[in-house]
């Protein structure tokens, strides 16, 4: 059994032990990645890559834009344009694979690179939230492709948010999920330091809650509305998604953005995979992932 649970491009590593001696649990998940299939072709693949897949991913989905609106028009298409979108999705299947590679080998090397630095932390809901939506290196039992962490409803009795492991394949039939119960999980969390996860709970909490904080951090983040986020990827159209204000949005902090994807269905139809914004350490990573700084070390 592996001692490397999952890899995320974040700087975070879950692993399947309580870890003690971060040195050692560093050596031990580096010394995994270089024997895994993404660590092997991590030499082939250069600083960047996935930003070339995300162009060709960008050319396939207007292609089929194009032959959306032909339908529409039309109200049907010629076989020859119907081989096309069963070419098109050929063409992203392989994308998806090499994408999905570059994606690993780039954590891979953000992680290497910082190894110094890192800390160890229990599996927590909070841990899980930070890194919601993000391709990580653990393999789908069902068809061997990567998954991501998504998140259910929120537990009226035990007042729990419900997390998920899901596969981030597009195939026509699903592949199941699994459950993921970080207070359950005999595990620890590598990674950098970060004042929205570090320390007491309920203090964080306090400060997330401050007026003065929350009226910055809401600004911090409308500030990044239309941005596109190269962390959070569209299953289907390997897309960038953007963080939108929702539809009914509530004007709250955590109740008003989505990441959405840009994408059209072949039948015109705009992509409905969406990645709602609803924690604060979910807002944190966002707001990380775009200037270096969080929530509270933000302020």
């Amino acid at each position: 059994m592996s001692f490397l649970d999952s890899l995320f491009s974040g700087i975070t590593a879950f692993v399947r032990e309580v870890v003690t001696v971060v040195t050692d649990a560093v050596k031990v998940i580096l010394e995994e990645v270089d024997r895994s299939v993404f660590g092997k072709a991590a030499t082939e693949l250069v600083r960047g890559a996935t930003k070339r897949y995300f162009s060709t991913a960008a050319d396939l989905a207007e292609e089929e834009q194009e032959l959306a609106k032909k339908l529409r028009k039309d109200g049907r298409l010629r076989d020859a344009d119907l081989e096309r979108l069963r070419q098109i999705e050929l063409d992203r299947e392989q994308l998806r694979k090499e994408m999905d590679a570059a994606k690993a080998s780039e954590a891979t090397e953000k992680f290497r690179a910082a190894q110094d630095e890192l800390v160890s932390a229990s599996m927590t809901d909070d841990e899980s939230s930070a890194l919601l939506g993000i391709l990580s290196t653990k393999v789908c039992p069902a068809c061997g492709g990567v998954m991501r962490i998504r998140q259910g409803f929120v537990n009226s009795k035990t007042e729990r948010t419900r997390f998920y492991w899901q596969c981030a394949s597009s195939r026509a039939s699903p592949c199941p999920t699994i459950m993921l119960d970080p207070q359950a999980e005999q595990a620890s969390v590598i990674r950098r330091p970060d004042a929205d996860l570090d320390g007491p709970r309920g203090r964080r909490v306090e400060t997330w809650n401050r007026p003065d904080v929350l009226a910055k951090t809401h600004g911090r983040l409308r500030a990044t509305l239309g941005d596109e986020d190269e962390e959070i990827v569209c299953p289907k159209h390997l897309l960038p998604m953007k963080l939108l204000p929702k539809a009914l949005a509530g004007g709250r902090l955590l109740d008003s953005y989505e990441y959405v994807c840009m994408g059209v269905n072949a039948d015109g139809r705009a992509c409905d995979h969406k990645v709602t914004v609803t924690s604060f350490p979910q807002v944190s990573a966002a707001l990380r992932r775009r200037d270096g700084r969080g929530i509270i070390d933000g302020m």
